[in-house]
């Protein structure tokens, strides 16, 4: 008797810019094009500047499942995602990501060997204008210590994983963060359940792409946020200790971030925060560009 062939979801969440238009199609295509397993493709579209053609365009193509939201969110769009999953297996894909061919096929195949695991995490590449790059080099020490392994360099790309549906539910994506959402959802797995770690790349990640989330305010506001989330995680004291080291960075950055700007009240507040942490004295002399800021004439 022939085996029935694994059927898998992709979750691909986007804003449905018209500027990333093309490279959500190549993010469909590359989930639609997977061999060796039956991909069910579930795009949600979130956010109320969506474009219309965009939006047209997603209702019209029958081979995908359309959820619309007007409310703007990634973890919320991944929960949204996760909950009308009805298949054994599913992961998520960026809307300017693609992922490569096999790439399903080998996920599912790594988590049949390993019954015991709840998901397996590929390597990947980070395309940018110079070329594609391997994101984890060779003994990164992920597969013997993932969690430590994280304290070194973010393994977990997005697009890089495959869960098991019975073990990672909706719960795990409605908790997450706005931001270094990969490396809570990287960590809160991996505390929670057993996970394989796969060298092989599977995903290309683009760098830079328009519209970026990883340029804007808001992500450099949020990483204190993110950081707080990471370290309430189940951890073993001395990767806690490690990853609360860097909120004072955190806070130093969006300092810096508002100074820049020219808010400087609210560079103050970030500022001050940032004394308060652990190691926050490193920052102590960016109270000088504050003050100065702060008698400039105003043109």
């Amino acid at each position: 008797m022939t085996a029935a062939v694994p059927a898998v979801t992709i979750i691909i969440p986007t804003l449905g810019l018209r500027e990333r238009s093309t490279s959500l199609q190549v993010a469909i295509e590359s989930a639609l094009a997977q061999t060796g397993v039956r991909p069910t493709v579930v795009v949600v579209l979130n956010g109320a500047k969506r474009s219309a053609d965009v939006e047209r365009a997603l209702r019209e193509d029958r081979r995908v499942t359309l959820l619309v939201r007007d409310a703007r969110g990634l973890p919320s769009a991944l929960a949204a995602g996760r909950a009308m999953v009805e298949t054994p297996w599913f992961t998520a894909l960026d809307d300017d990501d693609f992922l490569l061919p096999g790439a399903l096929q080998l996920r599912v195949r790594a988590l049949e060997e390993r019954t015991d695991c709840a998901a397996v995490i590929t390597n990947g590449y980070r395309r940018n204008g110079a070329g594609d790059e391997l994101h984890v080099k060779p003994d990164s020490g992920v597969h013997a210590d993932p969690l430590r392994a994280m304290l070194t360099g973010n393994w977990f790309l997005p697009g890089s994983w495959l869960c098991r549906t019975e073990l990672v539910g909706v719960e795990v994506f409605e908790e997450m963060p706005s931001f270094l959402e990969c490396t809570y959802l990287a960590l809160r797995i991996a505390t929670e359940h057993p996970i394989v770690w796969r060298d092989t790349p599977t995903v290309v990640y683009s760098v830079g792409s328009p519209a970026a989330e990883s340029l804007s305010r808001a992500y450099v506001l949020g990483q204190v946020d993110g950081l707080r989330r990471i370290i309430a995680l189940d951890l073993p004291e001395d990767v806690r200790r490690a990853l609360r080291s860097r909120i004072a960075g955190a806070y130093h950055a969006a300092a810096d971030h508002e100074r820049m700007a020219g808010a400087l009240r609210a560079a103050w507040r970030w500022h001050g925060a940032s004394l308060l942490q652990p190691s926050g004295w490193r920052y102590l002399a960016f109270t000088r560009h504050l003050l100065r800021d702060a008698v400039r004439p105003r043109s």
